[in-house]
């Protein structure tokens, strides 16, 4: 098992701040009548009852979903043309972002761009590097991927190449997810949960208004890599009982730890932001951790399972609800498997 901890302490190492967000969501809403229209024995009201989810969104219409599911088209005769570099176009959230802080050209060598997906478009080159080029961005791009954990671990490596002394000053972090590319439509366990969305986050060297990031932990436990996977070309699979086991334990142990770290305890969250896995398995956590409906922040009632998009289009949704003083955690879990947690305070 590997673990590795950042923290910050004001007056030894400056705080790295998220001083803007953003987030995106495709046109095509996915709710869970559609789904009884599949034939795979899921009524709206199972769906809702067995996860708490009861929309999400698509970049495929419910007609190709259909005709993907009824083997009269493939993923792959769908794409071709129509999601080349798509995956750019998903950078619409860091173009949100950085609108925000009217800062989409930077000098160059300013900025790293790290992007964190399940479900890539390119094998090579990186595809920060396309969302980089999108957006106008010259400067070192690279790929960071960690499944539904990816915004946590990108967020810890961006703290440390801001804090390594060198040029960068500014790193965007982007997670866009299209689940719906790689799901198996017969499968009623996983099509139900997922959704597709995107999210960035501009991280700084700055005093500026915005999250400061206290600290990260970030850990892995490689030798259980089977349960959550897309092998190469296929569809998306999880053991579902043991990782939503995994989810729950790990989640609830490594934000205590976290807090425990950094001499804090539950009663200093004022909110905190799950990986948003199911509206059941994120409500017997914040039960566990003792946390109030008011804490908790959430969309997947609405979107689904996001993958890596999920918290971060959370925290960008509340954005403007964050007062200053506010300690916000963010805990997920991934593939790998891997999980980790970020406290965060308004500035």
């Amino acid at each position: 098992m590997l673990t590795v901890v950042y923290s910050a302490t004001r007056g030894t190492v400056r705080y790295p701040v998220i001083t803007a967000l953003g987030h995106y969501f495709p046109p095509h809403v996915i709710d869970n009548s559609f789904f009884q229209t599949l034939g795979i024995d899921s009524s709206d009201v199972w769906i809702e009852e067995h996860t708490g989810i009861k929309s999400r969104r698509s970049v495929l219409s419910p007609a190709e979903i259909t005709m993907i599911k009824e083997g009269r088209i493939t993923v792959r005769d769908i794409c071709q043309g129509k999601f080349d570099g798509d995956i750019a176009s998903f950078a619409q959230a860091s173009v949100n972002c950085l609108q925000r802080r009217k800062k989409l050209k930077g000098k160059r060598g300013e900025y790293l761009v790290i992007c964190g997906t399940s479900v890539p478009d390119w094998d090579i080159p990186a595809n920060a590097c396309v969302i980089a080029a999108k957006l106008g961005i010259d400067s070192m791009a690279v790929d960071i991927n960690s499944a539904c954990s990816s915004f946590v671990i990108n967020l810890h490596f961006a703290c440390q190449a801001l804090n390594a002394n060198g040029t960068i000053n500014k790193v965007l972090i982007c997670n866009p997810e299209r689940y719906s590319l790689r799901m198996n439509y017969h499968d009623r366990s996983s099509c139900v949960l997922f959704g597709d969305g995107s999210a960035s986050a501009l991280l700084e060297n700055s005093d500026s208004e915005g999250l400061a990031v206290i600290a990260t932990s970030v850990h892995s436990d490689p030798a259980n890599y089977n349960k959550v996977v897309i092998p190469s070309g296929q569809h998306f699979h999880q053991q579902g009982r043991a990782v939503q086991k995994f989810a729950i334990s790990r989640t609830v142990e490594v934000t205590k730890t976290i807090l425990k770290d950094n001499a804090l305890t539950i009663a200093n969250i004022d909110y905190f932001v799950g990986h948003q896995a199911n509206r059941r398995m994120l409500q017997v956590v914040v039960d566990k951790l003792g946390l109030s409906a008011e804490q908790h922040l959430s969309n997947v009632v609405e979107y689904g399972n996001q993958g890596a998009a999920g918290a971060p289009s959370v925290l960008s949704q509340n954005w403007h609800r964050f007062q200053a003083g506010d300690t916000i955690v963010v805990a997920v879990v991934g593939s790998g498997l891997t999980w980790g947690a970020a406290i965060l305070r308004k500035i």
